[in-house]
């Protein structure tokens, strides 16, 4: 643009715009702005002041009651008109607030689109909790909440729940299962009473942690250190000291039902371990010689006054807490042949006997339905979960059927890990929607993180958990005074970033660049610095939040289990540890299996037409012999043909290892039942292959002409493949990797190759290898 002349502007009248008056009449606003000074806009109420960097000098006009004043340089005309023009188009202009373009202090970037995002955080903080007071308006706990705005009462607007198809849903099926008296869940509260997770770190020698390199972990670095520690004085030298990392230090917090909580936290700031401490599923292992520490986990966690884990451990209601908690995993580990529906029916059959028991499958008016509605996934309940080699669904719907095959069952507890990945921000907020409404409706505790969440997101959750390096927290607290708390702290908060950039920036290393020590209130700083993560703990621990939570644990427990577990009658369905019998579980397994085994058509074809060729090879190369030892010929043949089909099919095994650990960690099924069941599915598949080589190569070879003689050479083909497949498929279950499975397998196929009687005679064969 180019740089407009004073008196032009003067002529042109420059008009930003028009309000409305007190009175609902438009008035003009008046607009000054130079150099030093910032831009004045005045109205004939209020003046609202905008800093603008500028340079210059300032000239004045006057148009019609609008008065303006410019600079003198030629290049800054053009920057006031624009920035005027951003005001004018980008935010409405109010009589009473003021905005700034600049902050010269700081060095965050601010724009006058961006400085509501506090209030307007606040606001939708305020919105959900009347949502919440309408949806739930026998709330006791919420009914004294009346959110107040310019002096009058906000009215309860609908929500967007009213219109929700999935509560419509949900409602008129608790209507025909009787209320929610059909479908009764414990009021449980959490407490973790100084909670602390220290694991074994690498120690490089010389007091520091290092991450595994190819180079520091290669036999050359270990030389390396070798000779400098010989060149090395004696007291030089580095000390063979064994590291511990901190990975949850001193948490000190309580949960309450019908609660959402957001855990918040930098990277490697332990996140999962909080959830998996809430959730029961830390290790409790202690530290091999050589450490001063005893436990990895220190510290209490207790449900209603049971203790989970951490010191002095209810071991007699192991099971009890299993079945309390619903974990969504951070990774999505899914049988990637079964469709979305099958998934959450395999899930609601292992852990929901109602769901096993009503044959409503996939129906509205059933719970999978139901949740198949609530997180949007009805319009491809038929499409194949999927992964990387298969294709399914997208990764934000897996995502989601990740959360959903959780939320068929219905725990006092659920934490989720970062079940955001993969969805977009209207899909994240439909969901925590739905979640938060489910959370009040069942009396829940939902502890659930998120990676950098909108605005609307944080504000669907009722306090928020901040999580900073070493494992400590904090901050713990309302999620509208998580803000407040830290710009007291001295930490200000640009207005252009919301409220979870800003929580996350306070937690991590880039703190420093938003502290200001002439705002600091607290103690904890050093010398003018930004403050650590454990004066920020201290702090915590030190203010009105820490003492209340203290408070708050030293209370009497509403329900004590402790006291009267037996007398709870709610706990029942939660003390057995598999909802369904032994063969029911075998049935449920071996009905999966065979599932996917049918679905796989390019392995059934490729075993087929492999089985066929190597068949008819075999055959050939000894048909109709009669020389004995070829007859030997044939059966190694067999043998070692079964052995590598065997050894190439445990991979896919080794791939259904993660998906066996998430069930079980679930109590979906016993263990047992599970081999069964996946044994009894790959008959039909080593049938196939026995008929199909085995006849090809019995009748061209020239084997005994009698039924009774083929009969039974089917048999011990079909034994031997049976035993086969149980042995690679035990060591799939031992091998870290499949590299090692892959060395392991070769292994064993040289011992049976090399003992098999075919190669080296039995006479021959030593006695101690003998067994083999």
């Amino acid at each position: 643009m180019m740089a407009e002349d004073p008196d032009d502007v003067a002529q042109e009248g420059l008009e930003i715009g028009m309000v409305p008056s007190p009175d609902g009449s438009p008035q003009r606003l008046s607009v000054t702005f130079g150099a030093d000074d910032p831009i004045i806009i005045n109205d004939e109420n209020e003046n609202i002041d905008v800093d603008m960097m500028a340079g210059g000098q300032k000239s004045t006009t006057t148009t019609g009651g609008i008065s303006s004043t410019h600079s003198g340089a030629s290049g800054q005309s053009s920057y006031a008109d624009s920035r005027l023009s951003g005001l004018s188009s980008s935010m409405p202009v109010t009589n009473t607030r003021k905005a700034s373009f600049v902050d010269r202090k700081a060095k965050w970037p601010r724009s006058l689109s961006e400085v509501h995002r506090q209030d307007h955080m606040n606001k939708l903080v305020a919105q959900r909790r009347q949502s919440m007071l309408h949806l739930f308006p026998e709330d006791e706990s919420s009914a004294a909440i009346e959110e107040e705005e310019e002096g009058q009462v906000v009215e309860r607007k609908e929500t967007m729940e009213d219109h929700s198809d999935f509560v419509k849903h949900l409602k008129g099926f608790l209507a025909k299962q009787g209320g929610l008296q059909s479908m009764p869940l414990p009021s449980m509260e959490v407490r973790l009473q100084n909670v602390s997770y220290r694991v074994p770190s690498l120690d490089d020698g010389s007091g520091k942690n290092k991450i595994p390199t190819i180079y520091n972990t290669s036999p050359l670095y270990s030389i390396q250190r070798f000779i400098k520690w010989l060149r090395a004085n004696k007291e030089d030298r580095p000390s063979n000291q064994h590291l511990v990392t901190d990975v949850l230090t001193n948490v000190n917090l309580v949960l309450k039902p019908k609660c959402m909580y957001l855990v918040l936290g930098p990277p490697l700031s332990g996140k999962t371990s909080l959830l998996k401490a809430i959730a029961g599923m830390l290790q409790q292992d202690t530290f091999p010689k050589g450490y001063n520490e005893d436990k990895y986990l220190t510290g209490k966690i207790l449900y209603n006054n049971l203790v989970v884990s951490g010191d002095d451990v209810d071991e007699k209601h192991r099971t009890l807490f299993k079945n309390l908690v619903a974990f969504v995993r951070q990774n999505d580990n899914h049988a990637p042949r079964l469709t979305v529906a099958e998934t959450f029916l395999f899930s609601g059959n292992c852990k929901d006997e109602r769901v096993r028991k009503n044959r409503k499958g996939t129906r509205k008016d059933g719970k999978v339905g139901l949740t198949l509605e609530g997180l949007g996934l009805s319009h491809v309940q038929d499409t194949f979960v999927g992964n990387e080699q298969i294709r399914g669904v997208s990764g934000g719907q897996r995502r989601r059927v990740t959360l959903g095959e959780m939320l068929i069952w219905d725990t006092p507890l659920l934490c989720g890990d970062e079940i955001s990945t993969g969805l977009d921000t209207a899909s994240t907020v439909d969901i925590l929607r739905i979640l938060s409404y489910h959370s009040r409706l069942l009396s829940r505790i939902s502890v659930v993180s998120l990676l950098q969440p909108s605005p609307e997101a944080v504000a669907l959750f009722d306090e928020v958990i901040l999580l900073s390096e070493g494992g400590n927290i904090i901050f713990t607290g309302p999620t509208e005074a998580a803000c407040g708390y830290f710009r007291s702290l001295g930490y200000e908060q640009p207005d252009s970033m919301d409220n979870a950039d800003y929580l996350l920036a306070v937690a991590s290393s880039d703190r420093k660049h938003l502290y200001r020590a002439e705002t600091d209130m607290s103690n904890e700083s050093e010398h003018g610095s930004s403050h650590t993560p454990a004066s920020f703990a201290k702090s915590l621990r030190e203010s009105t939040i820490g003492s209340q939570i203290l408070k708050e644990q030293e209370k009497g427990w509403e329900v004590d289990w402790a006291t009267a577990t037996q007398a709870h009658k709610d706990l029942e369905p939660f003390r057995k540890k598999y909802q369904n019998s032994f063969w029911v579980s075998v049935w449920l397994t071996m009905k999966r299996a065979f599932v996917l085994w049918r679905r796989d058509y390019i392995f059934i074809r490729a075993s087929v037409i492999k089985n066929i060729a190597m068949g008819l090879s075999v055959g050939f190369v000894f048909k109709n012999t009669d020389i004995s030892r070829s007859f030997f010929g044939v059966l190694f043949q067999g043998n070692l043909f079964i052995m590598l089909g065997a050894m190439t099919s445990t991979p896919d095994k080794l791939d259904d290892r993660a998906i066996f650990y998430k069930h079980h960690d679930s109590n979906f099924y016993p263990a047992l039942a599970y081999i069964i069941g996946q044994a009894l599915a790959l008959i039909p598949q080593m049938l196939l292959d026995v008929m199909l080589f085995g006849t090809f190569v019995y009748w061209m070879v020239g084997f005994v002409f009698s039924a009774a003689g083929f009969l039974i050479y089917l048999a011990l083909f079909f034994s031997f493949n049976f035993t086969m497949g149980q042995l690679f498929g035990l060591l799939a279950t031992m091998a870290p990797s499949k590299s090692v499975m892959s060395a392991g397998g070769a292994f064993i196929l040289l011992l049976n190759t090399l003992f098999c009687g075919y190669i080296v005679a039995p006479a021959v064969i030593p006695v101690y290898w003998i067994w083999i």
